[in-house]
């Protein structure tokens, strides 16, 4: 019997070519995109699973408000993890890091590599975190502390195959290090990726200063809330006396005054999509991003599924003589309707067949745009299969239903005498599926289209600073960092090299944050601030308001000059800032007061994500990073002469550089990729859409020839006849939009507000999004009229 469901079921399929293969290559389509969303779900919800323990890992940090200055960070004070090992009964063990944000120079004898994400980490580090050793063992690697630990790939650019354990690498040209481990690259994906692991097991029982992450391991069994709670109590209790010696207040009048303090645990394995926290290693994923992938793909899935049951319901009444004879020759319903679903789901899973291929072909294409590295065949294959095979079944089903349950009910004898195929029921269901895959259409292109309007708004935004032209080379050595100033002739020489300084960050950096108080003010406020060198200003192109510059005929090394953006102005609350002292303060409570002498325009830093910080720039000496802003033309021969120049002065280590605007640009390529996606997903949704809609409208051009031969014969022109045919379809994409437009509103509102600057609601993607609908359903369904229209009516009248 199965074998005769099947054979029936091919036929059907090669009788009705052109619906076959609409529905076909409609539902791979659908599917394509289901299983890429659904690995890249896979991948991106993978993070931090390979660790041991994983359920059971927290990191700490702090979120406040200081003063009316919010801060929601992952950092955390020295003694941290040294307090949770020692006073917590439910921690099994905690870790330490402080993250080196600078490529390094390591050097073995005459072989130098530069090393990327390199981190100092206290010796219980891989007591927390169980990467494999090759060589020597995870308890001692870090417990010296000239100790170092390296992955596999960095060992291998600085020793070659051999075994490097007890060989000696010198970090920068500043100290030396004894390899005591090699660890293998992680299997899995972490909220870090780090290639070097330096001993640092020096505590600073200082718990106002958060310079470093930490990490505690939960006991199995623990009751996380409590110790949530106990910690918090605990700790609150550490920052007491560092409160009253540094602020001279207590915490109870700290708290008085509107502040808030509180310690945090996230887990592990929320991390990567969970946390956009400030000084976060790298970049994070984001959940928002998950929501609309999965909302992309159920809304594609619909559009082809929509396609399959409206080609199958408007095709299952041309059948409905077949029904009758079957019913006459002892055919039960039951057979009928295993017969009707079974045609379904073979088309369905010809179409996963494609899907496969297609997914293959088009993942390259899809890792290179989300700058992931997902594969087909990976270690989770088996539940992309069973994924797959589960939506397709479901697919089959759906699209078959209505012909199965529908056709075999009718009565033989009315099914003999005449032609069901325009039953109200049948065209009622085609119009709700077309407004239906109409109204998914219009919302992906509206979105589309606000998405791509906020990332150029972005990237047009007024930045506060000129970061093209500009490189930035980073500084590593004593030598090169106290007389940099000296060297500054030296690059100006070149007419193309128009102005030289330094800095301890650039936009696309996250700064520092320190304590500053007004003169004769006890309050203090928590403010972003930078080192600097003479002519940042001019280099960046950053706008002066108020006051002068830093002069270096004007200042010097040993008194402090400050200089504020507006936001930092604000937060004062002072009106004339320039002239006004304000005091940097130290660890011990005393406070560098130095004069303000400018106000410059508020710039961004760290991206659009945040508001800009209020900012103090100093002059200092102790800057990392050196920039060149440079004519336009000759730009490489130019970088050449800095390089050749650079070179000699630091000979020990090679000239590298960055362009800052590319820098500062990349803090949006998440989200460019996020909106190129899209963009992907949304013109494969309208194919979809399209194709669908020209297999209606044949059939409907088809159901309706004996009439449209009658029209030409009585006089009716070609345009009359299309307009005939297409004004109903144009009704249903008009209708569509009206459910559109404010689903879209409420999607798009609420993925604006992931931006501290965005775009105004507009009005023009919705009326562009309705004509665009309408232009594709009028190209989609005119040619099918057009063919119609152009018909001979002699042989539309003959039509049966």
């Amino acid at each position: 019997m199965l074998k005769n469901y099947i054979k029936v079921a091919f036929r059907s399929l090669n009788k009705n070519r052109i619906y076959a293969l609409i529905n076909i290559l409609g539902l791979a389509l659908g599917l394509t995109v289901t299983i890429l969303v659904f690995l890249f779900i896979k991948d991106e919800t993978s993070y931090e699973k390979h660790w041991d323990g994983y359920e059971r890992i927290y990191r700490t940090g702090i979120k406040a408000d200081l003063m009316g200055q919010k801060m929601d960070a992952p950092v955390s004070p020295s003694p941290m993890a040294n307090a949770l090992r020692t006073e917590f009964t439910d921690v099994e063990n905690a870790t330490r890091i402080h993250t080196i944000n600078q490529e390094i120079l390591m050097r073995h004898e005459q072989t130098k590599v530069y090393i990327q994400n390199g981190v100092e980490a206290d010796s219980t580090f891989f007591k927390v975190f169980n990467y494999e050793f090759v060589h020597g063992s995870p308890d001692t690697a870090l417990k010296e502390e000239n100790a170092i630990v390296l992955t596999e790939e960095s060992a291998r650019k600085l020793f070659g195959d051999k075994n490097p354990l007890g060989e000696v690498v010198n970090y920068d040209n500043r100290r030396d290090f004894i390899v005591r481990g090699i660890v293998k690259e992680p299997q899995g994906h972490a909220h870090f990726q780090f290639n070097m692991f330096m001993a640092q097991n020096t505590i600073r029982n200082v718990w106002m200063s958060n310079n470093n992450y930490t990490y505690v391991k939960l006991k199995e069994g623990a009751n996380f809330n409590a110790f949530q709670t106990e910690m918090r109590r605990n700790f609150m209790k550490k920052i007491e006396p560092d409160v009253e010696q540094f602020m001279k207040i207590t915490v109870e009048e700290f708290m008085a005054q509107g502040n808030a303090f509180e310690y945090q645990l996230m887990p592990l394995k929320d991390i990567h999509l969970y946390s956009q926290k400030d000084w976060e290693i790298q970049q994070n994923g984001n959940i928002i991003y998950i929501y609309v992938f999965i909302g992309i793909a159920l809304l594609v899935i619909l559009i082809a599924g929509i396609n399959f049951m409206n080609l199958s319901t408007a095709r299952s009444g041309k059948r409905a003589k077949e029904v009758g004879v079957r019913k006459v020759t002892g055919a039960s319903r039951k057979m009928l309707i295993i017969q009707f679903l079974t045609e379904s789901v073979i088309q369905s899973f010809i179409a996963l067949f494609l899907a496969f291929i297609l997914v293959e072909l088009f993942l390259p294409g899809f890792n290179n745009i989300m700058e992931t590295n997902i594969t087909l065949f990976n270690e989770y294959i088996g539940k992309t299969i069973l994924f797959a095979l589960l939506v397709t079944l479901v697919y089959g089903l759906f699209a078959g239903s209505y012909p199965a349950f529908f056709l075999s009910a009718f009565q033989p004898i009315a099914v003999l005498k005449g032609d069901l195929t325009k039953t109200k029921g049948g065209a009622l269901l085609r119009k709700v599926l077309v407004i239906t895959q109409f109204t998914a259409s219009t919302i992906l292109i509206i979105g589309m289209i606000i998405i791509f309007k906020q990332i150029s708004f972005l990237h047009n935004k007024d930045i506060g600073f000129k970061g093209d032209q500009v490189i930035v080379v980073p500084i590593q050595t004593d030598a090169m960092t106290e007389n940099f100033r000296n060297y500054k002739d030296v690059f100006l020489k070149n007419s193309n090299v128009l102005s030289v300084t330094r800095a301890s960050y650039y936009p696309g950096d996250t700064p520092n944050q320190n304590q500053f108080a007004l003169e004769g003010s006890e309050e203090q406020l928590p403010l972003w601030n930078m080192e600097v060198d003479y002519d940042y200003f001019k280099t960046l192109g950053v706008e002066l308001l108020e006051g002068r510059k830093f002069d270096r005929e004007k200042e010097s090394d040993s008194v402090p000059y400050y200089i504020l953006n507006e936001t930092a102005v604000k937060s004062f609350n002072i009106e004339n800032a320039v002239g006004r002292r304000i005091g940097n303060m130290n660890l011990d409570g005393t406070a560098e007061y130095g004069n303000v002498i400018g106000i410059v325009k508020d710039f961004h830093i760290e991206g659009f994500n945040q508001p800009i910080r209020p900012m103090v720039l100093a002059i200092t000496n102790n800057v990392w990073f050196a920039s060149f802003k440079i004519a336009k033309n000759d730009m490489n021969a130019t970088i050449d002469y800095i390089e050749n120049e650079w070179n000699k002065l630091e000979p020990s280590h090679p000239f590298r550089y960055t362009f800052l605007d590319q820098k500062f640009g990349a803090l949006l390529r998440q989200q460019e990729n996020f909106g190129t996606m899209f963009l992907f997903l949304t013109i494969l949704a309208i194919i979809i859409s399209a194709m669908g809609l020209y297999g209606l409208a044949s059939y409907t051009a088809e159901q309706r020839t004996k009439e449209i031969g009658i029209r030409k014969v009585l006089g009716a022109s070609v345009p009359q006849i299309m307009q005939m045919l297409t004004k109903d379809f144009i009704k249903l994409v008009l209708i569509a939009n009206i459910f559109a437009w404010p689903i879209t509103y409420l999607l798009a509102k609420n993925w604006l507000t992931n931006f501290s600057y965005q775009i105004d609601m507009p009005l023009l993607p919705y009326f562009f999004a309705t004509f665009l609908a309408l232009i594709i359903a009028l190209i989609t369904v005119s040619s099918q009229a057009y063919l119609a229209a152009n018909s001979d009516p002699v042989n539309a009248i003959k039509y049966e």
